[in-house]
């Protein structure tokens, strides 16, 4: 089973010895191949039932059903977290995501978040920021024609600043990290021509402050 590179960057920031959900699991490549790197404790969920139903097919054919439990679920409604200390929850918007994560009387036990959202980056870094999980990690890469950015979350209070809100963690040997921000500027610079410059001047000096 070949992954893409969105999604085995997703299992770089998972060890062994995470329990963890991975919450809209699609058809479990994530848990398999963790499973198969050793992990022993994982739940697959996904609101989907056909998503589901190849999911443990998947799982039944890589031998890892002793493994990887499977559930029905929207979101964390109908799944207990006793046991587990890490939720993945990618492929999805930002507001799927909030809506997930606003059940936070289970996240208790919850130390760590490996997140990816389709959009509004700045928004789930300030949601997460309020609900006392520290940014500690982060990587952007390109693939398939898309960038996608995957955040690494703990336990904990931390401060921002507004450029960190605003475009991340920067991380000087992340090449398409410097090319994503090279087209937010270049997309900005755009919009001076249609909007008001003025509207757009902090966003500009936040990027060339990484740039």
């Amino acid at each position: 089973m070949t992954l893409s590179k969105r999604l085995t960057a997703i299992t770089h920031f998972l060890t062994t010895q995470d329990a963890f959900v991975d919450i809209g699991t699609d058809h479990a490549y994530v848990p398999i191949l963790m499973a198969k790197r050793g992990s022993t404790k994982i739940l697959a969920t996904d609101i989907h039932e056909n998503a589901l139903d190849i999911a443990k097919k998947n799982i039944v054919d890589a031998g890892c059903e002793s493994v990887i439990q499977i559930k029905l679920s929207d979101g964390l409604e109908h799944i207990s977290l006793d046991g587990y200390d890490t939720l993945v929850i990618a492929g999805m918007g930002y507001f799927t995501i909030k809506h997930i994560l606003e059940n936070k009387e289970k996240l208790g036990n919850i130390k760590k978040i490996i997140l990816q959202s389709n959009n509004h980056l700045k928004d789930l870094r300030i949601f997460m920021n309020r609900l006392s999980y520290a940014l500690v990690d982060e990587v952007v890469l390109w693939d398939a024609g898309h960038y996608y950015t995957i955040m690494k979350y703990e336990q904990g209070t931390q401060k921002l600043t507004d450029v960190e809100y605003a475009y991340g963690l920067y991380r000087e040997e992340n090449r398409a990290y410097y090319q994503f921000l090279a087209r937010e500027l270049e997309n900005l610079l755009k919009k001076v021509h249609t909007e008001k410059a003025n509207t757009l001047k902090k966003d500009r000096e936040l990027l060339e402050t990484y740039l």
